[in-house]
């Protein structure tokens, strides 16, 4: 019970669909965010995995998928990588379905895993390194730091990532408050506990 997650969970009615690749290791840790995503959005699929079947990874791809990630991972010591980590979102105001640079979005694939086990993820799956992607531009202030380790300030929870996003290529930041505001009070949750 004093893990239970229902009591933060508002259900968001997302525009765009939202496909995660949760890595083995993620799906075993108590502090992942994943699951208070996967519970609240209505469009959502998790698949857990770290090397995929390209036929069944190409059908929950479907067409309009675009990856959340950056154009040119770098290792986080690089001078240049918080630059390069940050997303430039292109949306169209009237657009349905919304647009990102030069095609529709109609599905959001995200990596639920650390940085490295993620670029090993994007190298085991080809098909995900063809995919165009995103990244996320104007972050909010990281709110996941309190519960995970992160080397950077621009570095975000899944969740955070993926609400983020889904608000800047929908053009409604107030559709995931609620979504964000359960997540601060799973990570105070969290702490209290932790503080015992």
């Amino acid at each position: 019970m004093s893990a239970c997650l229902c009591d933060l969970v508002t259900p968001v009615d997302n525009r765009i669909e939202v496909l995660i690749l949760q890595h083995p290791l993620e799906a075993q840790e108590a502090k992942n965010s994943v699951a208070l995503l996967a519970l609240g959005l209505a469009r959502v699929r998790l698949e857990i995995g770290e090397r995929f079947d390209a036929q069944a990874l190409s059908e929950w791809l479907g067409a309009g998928a675009w990856l959340l990630y950056p154009q040119t991972p770098m290792p986080p010591t690089s001078p240049q990588a918080v630059e390069n980590t940050k997303f430039r979102l292109l949306p169209e105001p009237s657009a349905e379905p919304c647009r990102a640079g030069s095609g529709a979005v109609t599905r959001l694939v995200a990596l639920d895993a650390t940085w490295r086990k993620s670029l090993k993820m994007l190298h085991l799956n080809p098909l995900l390194m063809a995919l165009p992607r995103l990244a996320l531009q104007d972050l909010p202030p990281p709110r996941y730091r309190a519960m995970r380790r992160a080397r950077r300030a621009d570095q975000l929870s899944t969740l955070e990532a993926v609400c983020t996003a889904l608000a800047q290529l929908e053009q409604d930041a107030a559709r995931y408050r609620p979504m964000l505001d359960g997540f601060e009070r799973f990570i105070a949750r969290w702490q209290a506990r932790a503080a015992r």
